[in-house]
């Protein structure tokens, strides 16, 4: 007679449930909303293994003696895990599955504004950027050149770099962008354009972004996705020269589906 051990059973189940979690995301697409794409293929991979770690698992999960339920199968050994299902056990699985049942159970959320001002806006580049004098020169020459600067997805990094770097030689110039709207206490209560960047994943991503400057307040509008129109200019803000935008035109879109730009 066939007999499964129950503890063997549960770990090809998470396997697969890990597989086949991975797939969807792939399949939906909805993979760029916690990785940068550079990075998928990876994902893939991690996916696939699960999927090879599980046929591994599956004749662990059968023996013909219920003796040997406590015995070794075919991959190995697992004395004294049948039969003694304790506490331990429910500890260390519920913790395995806890990813699965938030992605399963709980929709994805994508971070806004409350999350940008917790872990901060960037206004300036690091020092590990600015020291790639060469990259940050080569993009400003591109800049300078355009009539307008219209940021997108692909070029907002490098824009935005290229900006914060040497504001003072865009002053100004058109420009067009859109993000969320913030309202930041830090130094001075100012209202700022913002997107997230995602280096590696979600978990590293920090904002950055531009401050506003309008005849007539945005505030009131945090968590908002604007198209904003206006002219580079530069502030002093915590005593350092920032880039800033003086909106000439402005009209509320849709948050895009997936809202984060990659460097």
């Amino acid at each position: 007679m066939m007999y499964i051990r129950t503890n063997q059973l549960l770990k090809a189940v998470i396997l697969l449930l890990f597989a086949v979690f991975l797939f969807l995301l792939h399949e939906t697409g909805e993979i760029a909303r916690f990785i940068n794409p550079q990075y998928v293929h990876l994902s893939q991979i991690a996916s696939i293994l699960f999927l090879f770690l599980f046929f591994i698992q599956v004749p662990r999960m059968f023996t013909n003696s219920e003796d040997d339920l406590c015995g070794c199968g075919l991959w190995g050994c697992s004395h004294g895990e049948e039969g003694r299902f304790a506490m331990k056990h429910v500890i260390s699985y519920g913790l395995i599955s806890l990813p699965l049942m938030i992605g399963f159970l709980f929709p994805f959320k994508d971070f806004g504004a409350a999350e940008a001002l917790k872990r901060g806006v960037q206004y300036q580049v690091s020092q590990r950027e600015a020291r790639d004098e060469a990259s940050l020169e080569k993009n400003v020459q591109e800049l300078l050149e355009q009539s307008a600067l219209v940021l997108h997805r692909d070029n907002f990094v490098s824009s935005l770099r290229a900006l914060m770097a040497y504001p003072t030689r865009f002053v100004g110039k058109p420009i067009l962008l859109e993000g969320f709207i913030i309202e930041d206490c830090q130094d001075e209560k100012v209202t700022v354009i913002t997107r997230f960047l995602v280096t590696h994943c979600v978990a590293d991503s920090h904002a950055a972004g531009f401050i506003l400057e309008h005849e007539d307040s945005l505030g009131g509008r945090e968590e908002q996705w604007l198209q904003v129109m206006g002219v580079l200019d530069v502030k002093q803000h915590g005593g350092v020269l920032l880039p800033v935008i003086r909106v000439i035109e402005w009209e509320e879109i849709e948050p895009p589906a997936n809202p984060y730009v990659y460097p």
